[in-house]
Order: C-alpha cells, then structure tokens, then sequence
C-alpha cells in the first residue's frame, strides 16, 4: 500500500501531467465478443455440413416432399468467475484529493482493478488463440518450415498474397465463408509493411497501414496486438509475439467487458466470450473502521469459447500462421 510521501505532490506544474505506463488496446473482444447468458452454463451448438448437399428437390405430382433435418452437436461449457479487490487506506486518499494533485485515488483504484482484470484477460485469450492444438491440422502453417522459410513475411522471397490466399480457401473449405479478419503480431505487421512485393504493389508515398493491409488482403478489418504483459524478469514483452491468426467473425468487437446487444451465440464465428449477465460487477465501496480503509470488489462471470468447428471437431473458422518472421 502507498505511504503520504508517495501521494504528495510539491510542484503544481506537474499535477497536470499523468505519468506512467499505458498499456496500448487489446484484442480479445475483437476475437470473441462478448454475448450475455443468463445462466453460468450451456452448450455451444457445432453445425453439420448437411446444408453444403448438393440436392434437387424436384417434385413429380403425387410422389411424397423431400424431408430435410437439422443436425448439430453441442458442447458444454461452464462460466468461470475472476474477481479482484481494492483498497486504499484514508489517509492516503485524503491526501492525494486534498493535496495539489487533487486526485482521487479510490476512483482510481476501481479503475486500475478492472483493468486488471481485462489484463488478464487478454493473456488467456492469447494462450488459446496461438495454441496450434485448438485448429484443424490444414489450418496451421510453421511459415519457418514451410517452402524452406521462403516466405516468411521478412523474406524478399515471400509471396504474402499467394499465402492469404490458400488461408482464405482453406477456412472456407471448413465452415463455408471466407475469413474476415486478422490479428498479427507487431514483428509480424513490421514485417508486412517492409515485404518487398508490397512496397512494390503500393504508389510512393501511400502509408502501409492495417487499413491499407486489409485492403490487399480481401479482410475487412486487420488489427496489431500491440498489448504488452510483465515478464518474470521484470520486463515488458509482447502477448502477442511473431504470429498472425486469420478468422472470420460476422460481429464487431464489444468495448471492454460489455456484451454486445445483437451478438447471439447460435451464429457461426471464431469464437464468443460468454459472460453473465448483469456482469461486470461493482460492489459497494465499503469502509474498514479497525483499519481505516476503503475496499472494494469487481467481479465478472466469463468463458471464452472456440465455436466456429472445422470437420474434425477443432478451430476450423480460424487459421494460424506460426513463425511468421525470420
């Protein structure tokens, strides 16, 4: 816990400044919306490919109506919940708001808890998105052993659009649709912007931008994982470190921890974040009087799940693009 001197502030000039670290935006709502449940349970619904048949529904008078019926599966899931508590002792917090500073601390608190639990957040999602397990075998590629490295996206061999492709046509062999979206990571995306075959493509001058990257990728949108996490040594690293996932995904990213209002789960994606609804909560600031500190709790009911399935029961909506840089 913070002592007085580290919340007194002697020159007004810098009370206007902010100083710290700032983490840049993640991407886990942009791989998995957030869709609210009413229960802590359920079952995801895993589509048949009955509706790819190729079937003539020809009908000659008097004969009997073709009969259709739905199949799909469901697999179980269970809501997990994360919670996390604040607190800030009264005498720091009075004087830190009536000092010069005229911060308020406990507003901070709450604010610092819940970014920490998005924090955490991103990091598990990033675990199971890079988890070459979770996807179809044709739906991963070590682009270090591919083609003997060739087209790595630093390589001034590679053919990065011939790559996009063949991704694109894999994911649509699985669930139908082309991909939509990608997320890279920032060795990957620099990588992109000095490929040669792109510089090459673009008029002089013109900036090469996730925008402009989507643009020759057929993809609606692309976005750098840019979002950084504490190492053991006490460093900081990238979540996100030399890969690239393609994937489609008909929403758009919720704001933090919201669910989205028109999301639903019954729709075909890569992946949705389930979470309770009503969910995040804020407990009510509470006051220890034996201690002399203000307290409180946030908490959020969530379980991220893959649910765009391939033919083989795995992540057929997504494809991972592993070592993407030399």
């Amino acid at each position: 816990m913070m002592n007085l001197d580290q919340v007194r502030v002697i020159d007004p000039i810098l009370t206007q400044l902010a100083q710290g670290y700032k983490n840049a935006e993640g991407v886990a709502t942009f791989f998995a919306p957030s869709v609210s449940m009413n229960t802590r349970a359920g079952r995801t619904l895993v589509f048949g490919k009955e509706a790819f048949a190729a079937q003539s529904f020809l009908r000659a008078p008097g004969t009997n109506i073709q009969k259709i019926q739905n199949e799909f599966g469901t697999r179980s899931f269970a809501l997990r919940q994360e919670a996390i508590s604040w607190e800030i002792a009264e005498e720091v917090a009075a004087e830190a708001k009536n000092g010069a500073a005229q911060i308020d601390l406990r507003q901070f608190a709450a604010k610092d808890a819940a970014n920490r639990l998005m924090q955490s957040w991103e990091v598990q999602v990033a675990t199971i998105v890079t988890d070459s397990a979770q996807y179809e075998t044709g739906n991963v590629l070590d682009l270090s052993t591919y083609n003997g490295g060739a087209d790595q996206f630093n390589s001034p061999t590679a053919d990065v659009e011939v790559l996009m492709d063949d991704a694109k046509e894999q994911v649509r062999s699985q669930i139908g649709v082309y991909p939509n979206k990608m997320v890279i990571s920032p060795d990957a995306f620099n990588a992109l912007k000095r490929n040669k075959r792109i510089r090459d493509f673009m008029q002089r001058g013109v900036l090469v931008d996730e925008k402009t990257l989507a643009q020759i990728f057929g993809l609606d949108e692309i976005r750098v994982a840019r979002r950084l996490k504490l190492a053991a040594d006490g460093t900081l690293e990238n979540i996100y470190n030399n890969v690239a996932v393609l994937f489609y995904h008909p929403s758009g990213a919720t704001d933090g921890f919201m669910p989205a209002l028109d999301a639903n789960y019954g729709n075909p994606a890569f992946a949705y974040t389930y979470t309770l609804s009503g969910y995040p909560i804020a407990t009510p600031e509470r006051f220890n009087i034996e201690r002399r500190v203000f307290t409180g709790d946030i908490l959020v009911e969530r379980s991220f799940e893959l649910v765009g399935m391939g033919e083989n029961g795995k992540c057929g909506s997504g494809f991972i693009f592993n070592n993407p840089v030399a």
